[in-house]
């Protein structure tokens, strides 16, 4: 089964700014995951509590499809999380 830690190993011929995009999602999704394991919930919880399918998170989960924005927002909602932006600096230093 593929998953995102192997999606982000083969995207080393795609442009940079493509790659950066992919490792974001990747981080996004991987921290989704994580989240849902912590809080003991099978997808279908997740899905029963997002309105997702839990055919659509299980995809997302292993790197079949590349979830939107607006996607990743519902699941972070659904398990307890917020999207931010933070400045690179202050995250580094923290």
């Amino acid at each position: 089964m593929k998953k995102w830690d192997d999606v982000k190993r083969t995207i080393s011929s795609i442009p940079d700014d493509e790659k950066i995009a992919l490792e974001v999602t990747a981080y996004l999704v991987s921290r989704l995951i994580e989240k849902r394991h912590e809080l003991g919930l099978t997808q279908e919880k997740v899905a029963e509590i997002t309105g997702l399918k839990q055919s659509a998170i299980a995809r997302i989960e292993s790197a079949r499809v590349i979830p939107k924005v607006d996607t990743i927002q519902i699941l972070a909602r659904g398990l307890g999380l917020k999207l931010d932006l933070v400045d690179e600096q202050a995250a580094t230093s923290a």
